[in-house]
């Protein structure tokens, strides 16, 4: 039986902490970091939904001026996470 390729989801390879790694098309930076072990604190997150109040998931996205909320934020290709600045 053959794989069906619309079942397994799209993958986008972005750089956390200094590692190339992937995420799921649309998944966000604190998800996908959490597959790939790295702790980022979070409060207010619950499971599916993100509220991104309370800030204490903010990472550092290269290129951009402000840190962003992981919980809400959804990887894209080639982006360049720090999660331990």
């Amino acid at each position: 039986m053959a794989a069906n390729p619309e079942y397994f989801p799209e993958t986008i390879e972005f750089t956390l902490n200094g590692n190339q790694v992937s995420a799921y098309e649309g998944e966000t930076i604190l998800l996908a970091a959490q597959r790939h072990g790295v702790e980022i604190p979070n409060l207010c997150y619950m499971d599916g939904s993100p509220d991104g109040n309370c800030r204490s998931c903010m990472v550092e996205i290269e290129g951009e001026r402000a840190p962003q909320p992981s919980c809400y934020r959804e990887v894209q290709a080639d982006m360049v996470v720090q999660t331990n600045s």
